[in-house]
């Protein structure tokens, strides 16, 4: 920017000069009885095609800056880009093992639940290791092995507060399961199955025919 202001200035002061030293030529003219001389006019056209040259090479160098400038910018603005997109990825990558920790977490604890006989637990937990995981990663096997326990411990439905159910019921039904996502007929028939029957139940102990 210094060095910008710095070009301005001599483009500026050189065009003043010209100027000036033009004003001064037909001055000292008009004073001699008004007779410009042929070294007189001379002198006006080449100092007038030096404003001219000096115009045309002063904005080229403000042109120059400035596209140096914005091509600083420009590099600046990438390596930022790029430096985001690397911290978006760490990011994606950091979510990714937390929900497939937070998954593996919720199955481990269906398993011991199953050991003690704690089905309400157990369906809690198999539930919400579904909702947590990502289905685009999830392997197809595992996620209908989880669906299929569900729909075998449906009966345990009843033995959990209401508004636990509920708020499983609403994240269960606002799931999207993919169409390339391996046994996914199989899958989705579950998926409605269970939800089916939530929904039931909550009707029945609602005593209204909505969720």
């Amino acid at each position: 920017m210094k060095e910008k202001k710095k070009n301005i200035i001599i483009v500026v002061t050189a065009v003043m000069t010209a100027v000036v030293c033009i004003v001064l030529t037909f001055w000292g003219n008009w004073k001699n009885g008004g007779v410009l001389t042929t070294d007189a006019f001379i002198g006006v056209m080449a100092t007038f095609i030096g404003v001219c040259a000096a115009l045309i090479v002063g904005m080229q160098i403000v042109n120059q800056i400035e596209i140096r400038d914005m091509r600083e910018s420009i590099k600046e603005f990438k390596m930022e880009k790029e430096t985001l997109k690397q911290q978006m990825d760490a990011f994606s990558k950091k979510m990714l093992n937390t929900q497939l920790y937070s998954g593996n977490t919720l199955v481990l604890l269906a398993k011991m639940a199953k050991r003690i006989g704690a089905d309400d637990i157990e369906f809690l937990c198999w539930g919400y290791s579904i909702i947590i995981s990502d289905w685009n990663k999830t392997d197809g096997k595992a996620l209908k092995y989880r669906y299929k326990r569900l729909t075998e411990l449906s009966d345990s439905i009843k033995s959990i507060e209401i508004i636990n159910i509920k708020k499983l019921y609403q994240r269960l039904s606002e799931q999207e399961i993919s169409d390339k996502i391996e046994y996914h007929d199989e899958i989705l028939s579950l998926h409605y199955q269970i939800l089916l029957e939530i929904k039931n139940w909550i009707n029945e102990t609602s005593g209204n025919t909505n969720v």
